[in-house]
């Protein structure tokens, strides 16, 4: 008899199970998902903006819009509630954020902010093949993991245009802001050394209130870089390539100095660091395959093309010199063969922009622009902490 009610009970149990069983596969919802991350990625880009407070975007992507690494996923119930788990190996922590899909059978994009190990993409010479991992979970249960291939480009690499995931083109020419680096300690060592050859008595920015005065200042930086034997160099070629961006290599302005080469970009950024440590407002001007050098000769004309004066950087290196023999004082500098070269590269600077850039930038023309620094300052561009 005992054993007949617990063959009955079995029984019993067996036909609850299966039918909460069947129940639970009826209320189940299908959730489908797929990686949708970008195939590679510019430290340079992350390591200027990083912490910047971003502007919000008119975007269907939960959680955070900017993040390269998201997933597609739909799900045939209303309000299914998601986790997203993201890792990029060798690069980030694991990544998560949580949301909700409102709507069944509408497919939504989510992206975890990711927690980058910045100072290993400081440090990324050359481009590094990587995995992101994805885990995802639906109303708690587990949907597996799916992993992609990432290309991480050398920190030098500048993406200056480029196509998002949504076919938008953006245009990240101020990226090359993130290079003009005043914090480096190789521009505390330049001054230094533009002082001992007696060109200015000090730096002093804006506070010699001439024209002139600012003139001095930056014949004087170009006057150290000529004796540190600081040549021109056509070297640009990015460490990739990819058909949806624009891209160039850049030294940091150690990098530079080290090498004793610079190419035009590298030349600007470097004069543009010295520069902005002094308080002088540089800019860099950019036309189709080339970048030269501006600088506000006074303080008030930042906002505008008003009042610049330019210098072709790729001209350093080609004048001569007195080598080790200081001017005997700053009024002994006119005249002289390393100045005279500095007024030539400074007349076709400005030239270059008269002719050929101001036109173009009345006319709106995207290849032409005009980055200030203390305007990309100001937008949250930041030099590349290294």
């Amino acid at each position: 008899m005992a054993q007949s009610r617990l063959v009955r009970c079995l029984r019993a149990l067996l036909i609850f199970s299966a039918c909460a069983t069947a129940q639970e596969s009826k209320s189940a919802p299908t959730v489908t998902w797929e990686p949708a991350a970008e195939n590679q990625i510019f430290p340079a880009a992350l390591l200027s903006t990083v912490g910047v407070s971003r502007k919000p975007v008119n975007s269907q992507v939960l959680c955070e819009p900017h993040s390269f690494a998201r997933i597609r996923i739909k799900s045939s119930a209303p309000l299914t509630r998601v986790h997203v788990e993201v890792k990029v190996d060798g690069f980030s922590e694991v990544s998560s954020c949580d949301a909700t899909l409102e709507n069944a059978d509408q497919q939504y994009l989510i992206a975890p902010t990711i927690r980058w190990d910045t100072g290993k993409l400081a440090f990324v010479d050359q481009p590094v093949p990587t995995t992101v991992v994805f885990d995802v979970k639906a109303n708690n249960v587990d949907l597996g993991e799916q992993t992609t291939h990432l290309q991480v480009r050398a920190v030098n690499d500048v993406p200056y245009k480029m196509t998002d995931p949504e076919g938008n083109v953006r245009d990240r020419a101020d990226l090359f802001a993130a290079f003009v680096n005043e914090n480096s300690p190789v521009v505390d060592q330049l001054l230094h050394e533009a002082l001992k050859w007696h060109s200015i008595p000090a730096f002093v920015g804006y506070q010699g209130k001439t024209p002139d005065s600012v003139r001095m200042q930056v014949f004087a930086v170009w006057n150290a870089l000529q004796h540190r034997n600081v040549k021109y160099s056509s070297i640009t070629t990015p460490s990739g390539f990819s058909d949806k961006l624009q891209s160039q290599s850049v030294r940091f302005v150690d990098q530079t100095v080290r090498v004793s080469e610079a190419n035009c970009v590298d030349g600007s950024v470097l004069f543009a660091s010295v520069l902005y440590k002094i308080g002088i407002h540089p800019v860099l001007v950019m036309k189709p395959g080339h970048m030269f050098l501006g600088y506000y000769l006074d303080a008030q004309s930042h906002e505008t093309t008003q009042n610049l004066e330019f210098l072709e950087t790729t001209m350093m290196g080609s004048g001569r010199l007195i080598r080790n023999v200081p001017f005997s004082a700053p009024n002994a500098v006119r005249g002289t063969p390393a100045y005279s070269n500095f007024i030539d590269a400074v007349k076709k600077g400005d030239e270059e922009f008269r002719s050929e850039v101001s036109p173009k930038l009345r006319e709106n023309d995207p290849r032409y622009k005009v980055i200030g620094i203390r305007k990309a300052r100001e937008n949250g561009i930041n030099p590349i902490p290294r």
